[in-house]
């Protein structure tokens, strides 16, 4: 099924979700995912298919809807439009590892930062080598080990605002409250700090 200009319901819905985990809910602003394909989804589309070098129409039709989720697939692997994966090299200089980040970590810190305003986010820490971990003070069995947890800083939101939002958004994962940072990560069980 073709989506377009016009269309409306739970599919336009899950493509809109799609694009905002994906890092284009600039364009979709105060509607979000909505269920109804304006020009706002239109434009996040293109931008999408600009993005990813395919036909550029604004429609979602099978060749954009293999993008989206190839990408969303190898989000720990590509990045997403507003996160490179060397954000998430360990501070020691070691790059992530070839099998990534943990997908959900990137599709879910997308969400965050559109639900913090489309406000840019720095990455303070991502995955970590055990040595370094060590360095830092880490848990023995920290979830940066396994590039599953960042530490981030949203511009222009305080750290108690976003650990509210990323208790919500992480509700199966890790969140931790700092002065100056959050803490997010992808575990498998609720844990708050």
């Amino acid at each position: 099924m073709l989506l377009r200009n016009g269309s409306r319901g739970s599919q336009v819905r899950s493509l809109q979700n799609d694009l905002i985990e994906l890092g284009f809910g600039n364009y979709l602003g105060k509607w979000g995912a909505d269920g109804a394909f304006g020009n706002a989804s239109k434009n996040a589309v293109i931008a999408f298919q600009r993005w990813v070098k395919i036909k550029i129409d604004g429609i979602v039709g099978n060749q954009t809807r293999n993008a989206i989720n190839t990408r969303k697939r190898n989000a720990g692997k590509l990045g997403t439009f507003n996160f490179n994966i060397s954000e998430f090299d360990s501070k020691d200089g070691t790059r992530v590892p070839s099998s990534g980040m943990s997908n959900e970590l990137m599709l879910k810190l997308e969400r965050l930062r559109y639900e913090c305003g489309n406000r840019p986010m720095i990455i303070n820490s991502g995955y970590r080598t055990k040595s370094h971990n060590r360095a830092v003070g880490g848990a023995s069995n920290s979830q940066h080990l396994y590039a599953r947890a960042a530490d981030i800083v949203v511009s222009g939101v305080k750290p108690s605002k976003v650990y509210k939002k990323a208790n919500k958004i992480f509700a199966n994962g890790g969140v931790g409250k700092y002065s100056t940072f959050t803490h997010v990560d992808t575990r498998g069980h609720k844990a708050r700090f």
